[in-house]
């Protein structure tokens, strides 16, 4: 009998330090993921500047004349670009090319940064068509984002295969600017 409590005693030692390992490396798991991967949606903190809508205020006339970078970043700061990542065993960063209708520019996402350019960029992973007017009626209303996409008025090009562009995060903006 004296053996048997040992070894019952001997069990409980070994799933109460097992018990403690999973408590410990969950908890370790928890901090890294708060402190290197945790993106709140609603925080501007991630781009390193305060975000205002450069139309605000202004007709879509005037808008149209002053159109730029700042628009751009505004624009894949809307439609939550700066939650894509590279894929797993990739170096490739996430990019985004928009052709408006006299120029390009490109989105360029690393660790949740948008980094803006005017011109086009190499290997880019989709490609959104539109016009100037539209960027900024997607801006001023974020309800018609969707309707610019259904009605033709704005378009979206796959570039990469659908697997990758999964794994970079690309569904929650598809979604967000197709509906589907």
């Amino acid at each position: 009998m004296h053996k048997e409590e040992k070894k019952r005693g001997n069990r409980l030692i070994i799933f109460f330090i097992i018990s403690l390992l999973i408590i410990a490396l969950a908890g370790i798991g928890g901090i890294y993921y708060i402190l290197f991967e945790y993106k709140d949606d609603n925080s501007t903190e991630n781009v390193g500047k305060v975000l205002v809508n450069p139309s605000k205020g202004l007709s879509l006339d005037d808008a149209v004349k002053d159109f730029n970078e700042d628009y751009i970043y505004f624009l894949l700061f809307s439609i939550k670009a700066y939650n894509l990542y590279e894929a797993p065993f990739s170096d490739e960063l996430p990019t985004i090319q928009i052709d408006v209708e006299d120029g390009s520019y490109y989105g360029e996402v690393n660790e949740g940064r948008i980094r803006v350019g005017e011109g086009t960029i190499e290997n880019e992973d989709i490609v959104i068509y539109s016009s100037k007017e539209e960027i900024i009626k997607i801006m001023q209303d974020r309800d018609y984002v969707k309707d610019s996409f259904k009605n033709g008025l704005s378009k979206i090009e796959l570039k990469t295969d659908k697997l990758e562009l999964y794994s970079k995060g690309y569904l929650d903006i598809y979604d967000e600017l197709t509906g589907e």
